[in-house]
């Protein structure tokens, strides 16, 4: 059984900045996440996992976003917008399905047919988001396959590059265009679970940070996965935004212009959760 898993979850630029505030302020009292022997990340927490896996301290991370005061040349390229037909889509994809996969499939034909930024600016966007290209050995990328709805965990060892996975993993249906990997298609993790916390299964210590814990659809939720993880005998600790964080990420996690208040929030609520995190992560 392996030891220690982080997962960071989905939410946009809203949610990474509290993912990373988080991450800074749990550093500051002495839990350091980024010792991880696996990072999970699905969406913006594949950004997230992939720069504090490769070694950016939490604080620096943390003093990038805290410090925003607007748009951020590292989220330059084509903006992503929640348009009214995207929401209709997605709605649509719900009906009648009972599976994530059922709703994935949906999606991923959606996304298949949408008009969006060219799939060349999108990776443009990333590389400037993401300033690494080797792929950390404990980093796990979770993308949906767009044909089937099957979930897929790319690594170091999975034949994909670390850019294209993780444009993957954020590519959200109707907003980015579809990521080509290894002759498939794929779209973003989280339609299927905004954690996909179940692949730390294996993992006695876990500690997962969800800034959208309710999944889309039918798919798991962050507590249930959760559960499911402690009932196999691991002990897990799950963050989710506090009403003050909730307050600051809004009802719009695109919006980059809220990343310092939410960083600040982030950071502010590890302070309350440090020692139970520690308890989980130090024994």
């Amino acid at each position: 059984m392996a030891e220690r898993a982080l997962v960071l979850g989905s939410g946009g630029h809203a949610g990474g900045a509290w993912q990373v505030g988080v991450l800074a302020g749990l550093a500051a009292a002495g839990v350091d996440l980024a010792c991880a022997d696996t990072v999970i990340g699905t969406s913006a927490g594949a950004v997230v996992g992939a720069r504090l896996a490769a070694g950016e301290h939490p604080e620096e991370l943390h003093r990038r976003q805290s410090q925003a005061a607007g748009p951020d040349p590292e989220v330059a390229g084509p903006k992503a917008r929640i348009t009214p037909g995207a929401a209709l889509g997605f709605l649509r994809a719900q009906l009648g399905r009972r599976t994530p996969e059922a709703v994935a499939r949906r999606l991923g034909r959606m996304a298949l047919g949408a008009r969006t930024a060219p799939g060349e600016e999108v990776l443009e966007a990333m590389a400037a988001l993401l300033p690494v290209r080797a792929w950390p050995d404990a980093l796990r990328v979770t993308a949906v396959d767009a044909h089937t709805g099957a979930l897929g965990a790319f690594h170091s060892g999975s034949g994909a590059g670390l850019l294209r996975a993780v444009a993957a993993s954020c590519a959200m249906p109707g907003l980015w265009p579809p990521v080509a990997l290894r002759g498939r298609w794929w779209i973003d993790g989280g339609v299927r679970s905004t954690t996909n916390a179940d692949l730390a299964r294996g993992h006695r210590r876990v500690v997962v940070l969800a800034p959208l814990p309710r999944a889309f659809g039918p798919g798991p939720r962050a507590e249930w996965l959760a559960t499911r993880l402690r009932a196999e005998g691991a002990e897990v600790a799950l963050l989710v935004p506090d009403a003050a964080a909730r307050r600051e990420l809004g009802r719009n996690p695109l919006d980059a212009s809220r990343r310092a208040a939410c960083a600040r929030a982030g950071r502010a609520q590890a302070a309350a959760h440090a020692r139970a995190v520690a308890g989980v992560w130090h024994g």
